[in-house]
């Protein structure tokens, strides 16, 4: 049996409905047909895949992802999906429910001038509490993560700690914190304006660890893309970063992508 050590990220659009000005997607990537998703897809669970990460772009563009979700569901495959929450009307997240295991929220900060400096939107924060105060009053037996990074515009330690604070009051199972990462794209052209020194990252991540309570927090940075991910792009195109760079390995609509998931 094959283990799967490493995050299988899929961008099944490299579309987006925010701005976000650290970001580092691939940009321009054209998607494919339903059809040929569905035969990734099988690709995947025939490679041993157990474990899926829906990513974008924002997947909830992705207007077939719904029916995806459920293939991969129904074959055994945890799903875990990563949203900036925007498209997940309670309707639509209802259905989804039916067929995830995890979801990921990305916030920053619950400082709106924050989210609009970064590309955000004024009204981001609202709509995650509106999610994340739907699934606890829900019940849903849905693992809740969420994503947050490290920039010039958030690294000021109250500015965490109110986000610590708020992020508190419900049932997170997993707070990842990544440093602001420059691999690619907008990332990179905005990388004067984003990045923070690798010192003012580790006192961020000494401060959160000895003040800030979850139940897991997890902290990352560039070297870590190596080790944890293995991206296929909305093309097909199976990505591995090496020595800080993207690397093509194939295409996940020909090529078994098994001996990348350890």
């Amino acid at each position: 049996m094959i283990m799967q050590n490493k995050e299988i990220c899929w961008n099944i659009t490299a579309r987006c409905n925010q701005g976000c000005r650290y970001c580092h997607r691939f940009l321009g990537v054209p998607e494919l047909s339903f059809e040929k998703n569905k035969k990734i897809l099988h690709n995947l669970i025939n490679s041993g895949v157990v474990k899926l990460t829906w990513t974008g772009g924002e997947p909830l563009l992705y207007t077939d992802i719904e029916q995806l979700m459920k293939i991969a569901h129904s074959n055994g495959i945890k799903n875990k999906l990563v949203t900036n929450g925007s498209l997940l009307a309670i309707d639509r997240l209802n259905t989804i429910c039916n067929y995830l295991d995890s979801i990921t929220l990305s916030i920053d900060s619950i400082d709106l001038e924050i989210n609009t400096k970064t590309g955000r939107g004024r009204d981001h924060f609202e709509k995650i509490d509106t999610i994340l105060n739907y699934l606890q009053k829900a019940k849903k037996h849905i693992k809740t993560g969420i994503n947050t990074v490290i920039s010039f515009y958030n690294y000021d330690t109250k500015i965490i700690n109110d986000l610590a604070a708020y992020l508190s009051k419900f049932n997170i199972d997993c707070w990842r914190i990544f440093m602001f990462m420059p691999l690619r794209e907008t990332a990179a052209r905005n990388n004067n304006e984003f990045r923070v020194p690798n010192n003012i990252f580790d006192k961020i991540k000494k401060y959160v660890i000895k003040n800030c309570k979850a139940k897991k927090i997890e902290f990352r940075k560039k070297k870590d893309m190596e080790s944890k991910y293995v991206l296929i792009l909305a093309n097909g195109d199976i990505f591995v970063t090496k020595k800080g760079k993207d690397v093509r390995v194939g295409n996940a609509l020909f090529d078994s992508i098994n001996k990348y998931l350890n």
